[in-house]
């Protein structure tokens, strides 16, 4: 004689976690021989069962759910207790996670503690402040006699400009009355030969 089944949607429900899944089922009035769980090569496990009712008919249910590709496929394990079924699906946990997960030790503090600035002598301090301000008076008095000597030599150029200049005016005027004299000595001479009679000295 075949069985007249009637199928029904148990109460679910999938936790995820960090470390593990859980799948819980609500299976009342069931027993453990009356379920059957299936973690297939595909990776999905299938969870059904089945019991008779009354008036000789049975009821079913069957659940399929597909385990996340960091699970671990071995420790999957089934266990059912006071009308519930739980599965637990363990996941693989890398090692960088862990360790953001783990607070550091005092030791992993220290190292990566900022270094503290070297302490230094008082009387290096001092010397290297004293050298550094010779240095910079040093170099204000450098500046200084540039700037002096820039200055003289530029006043040096102007004085040897107006002394050419005069020098100059100077010989001009000389030639010019070099020139005046020349004059004067010619109209001269042009008088005294123009009257004087070399016959009148034989007479």
């Amino acid at each position: 004689m075949s069985r007249s089944y009637q199928d029904f949607e148990p109460d679910c429900q999938y936790k995820k976690g960090e470390a593990q899944d859980i799948i819980e089922f609500q299976l009342k009035d069931f027993r453990k021989d009356q379920l059957r769980v299936h973690f297939g090569s595909n990776g999905i496990i299938t969870v059904s069962g089945e019991r008779p009712v009354e008036g000789g008919k049975w009821i079913r249910f069957r659940k399929e759910f597909t385990t996340p590709k960091d699970c671990k496929a071995t420790e999957i394990r089934a266990r059912f207790s006071s009308g519930f079924l739980y599965i637990t699906i363990p996941k693989k946990i890398a090692s960088s996670h862990v360790s953001q997960l783990d607070p550091p030790t005092p030791v992993q503090q220290a190292a990566t503690a900022s270094p503290s600035p070297p302490v230094q002598d008082k009387g290096k301090l001092k010397q290297e402040n004293s050298v550094r301000q010779s240095g910079e008076v040093g170099g204000e008095s450098s500046t200084a006699a540039a700037i002096e000597n820039a200055v003289s030599s530029t006043a040096r150029q102007k004085w040897s400009i107006s002394r050419h200049k005069m020098e100059g005016k100077t010989a001009m005027k000389m030639g010019a009355g070099l020139v005046i004299v020349a004059g004067l000595l010619c109209i001269v001479l042009f008088y005294v030969f123009k009257f004087y009679d070399p016959m009148s000295m034989n007479v």
